[in-house]
């Protein structure tokens, strides 16, 4: 879902549309500008290097991982573990009412 209904923030789950890197599932760390984020998975892709995305590339879902939006906002550092636990519970959540 792309769009002016849907608000890009840190802590959103996005997965990539185009790239090598085509299905993936990451989490929003940043929002640069109006264009580029920069998403984290928590394995190849740490809060340390995450990757930087287009807007365009991505598909945002309506799920946010609240804790971790909230810690962000905060300033607080994350740790990989918690990134990849946040995302596989959104993954989990996802497959199991579709």
């Amino acid at each position: 879902m792309r769009g002016p209904l849907v608000t890009v923030k840190p802590g959103s789950w996005v997965t990539s549309t185009a790239g090598r890197d085509k299905g993936s599932h990451y989490l929003v760390l940043a929002v640069k500008d109006e264009r580029w984020l920069e998403v984290v998975d928590g394995r190849r892709r740490t809060p340390a290097n995450p990757k930087r995305k287009s807007l365009k590339h991505v598909w945002v879902h309506d799920a946010v991982a609240e804790g971790l939006a909230a810690r962000l906002r905060e300033g607080a550092r994350v740790t990989n573990e918690e990134i990849q636990s946040a995302l596989a519970a959104l993954v989990r959540e996802e497959e199991e009412v579709g």
